[in-house]
């Protein structure tokens, strides 16, 4: 059988058209599968920097050798900064943490001696320095902490009929608190804190003149701070 040299030429067209139009398809486009990336886990590793504002209460408890024992109680305002450490393992957070509170904490009698005149006693600081131990879920820590803790009491008397006394008496003790924190947004965090103080018994004599005299007494202190605060963490 022959093949007429008509098909044959036009066999021949019909595979170069066919190859002409094989190379001028572009060529095939493969898309990478879309890249997820997680959420960064935040981290408390780091030292941070703070304002906290607040409220006292302070029960003072003394035993004077002419009244016998007493106790009075004493409340008001604080605020203050706070500056500290934490580093985070896995979930746990351990740090340190110092901090400073100016404190109106006081109590204003009347005629506290029978004869007019005015007694006021106050704590007018607060500072304590502590080790601190937390569990993190993610951006929210709940933590303890525990140390050591100073104030200052401040008396000032008179009795009416010019007679006054005061003092000035600084006292150290221990601290324990709890707290929960929260980072917000960037580098800041929000915190809640209780704290409980405790300082033992000192001697306080107060200065007096105008023909007021005073005994010595001892005085025991407990103080309980409630703060809310905001700290800045550099990374």
């Amino acid at each position: 059988m022959r093949i007429s040299p008509f098909l044959w030429a036009c066999s021949v067209v019909v595979a170069c058209s066919s190859l002409a139009s094989a190379a001028d398809l572009p060529n095939p486009v493969y898309k990478a599968q879309p890249y997820y990336s997680p959420a960064p886990v935040f981290s408390w590793t780091g030292f941070y920097v703070g304002i906290h504002g607040g409220y006292g209460w302070s029960r003072f408890e003394g035993s004077d050798p002419v009244a016998g024992d007493s106790t009075a109680n004493a409340d008001g305002w604080l605020g203050g900064v706070q500056l500290g450490y934490n580093y985070q393992v896995g979930r746990f957070v351990i740090g340190a943490e110092a901090d400073y509170s100016w404190a109106d904490v006081k109590n204003v009698t009347t005629n506290p001696l029978g004869t007019g005149g005015e007694a006021t006693f106050k704590n007018d600081y607060f500072a304590t320095a502590a080790l601190r131990l937390g569990y993190a879920f993610d951006r929210t820590l709940i933590y303890a902490k525990g140390g050591g803790a100073w104030t200052r009491d401040k008396f000032d008397i008179t009795d009416g009929i010019g007679g006054f006394g005061n003092g000035t008496f600084k006292r150290s003790g221990w601290m324990l608190g709890a707290g929960v924190e929260h980072a917000l947004w960037s580098n800041f965090s929000a915190k809640i804190e209780y704290n409980f103080l405790t300082f033992s018994s000192i001697s306080e004599t107060l200065t007096t003149g105008g023909g007021l005299t005073a005994t010595t007494p001892t005085v025991s202190l407990n103080s309980h701070l409630l703060k809310v605060g905001l700290n800045y963490k550099f990374f």
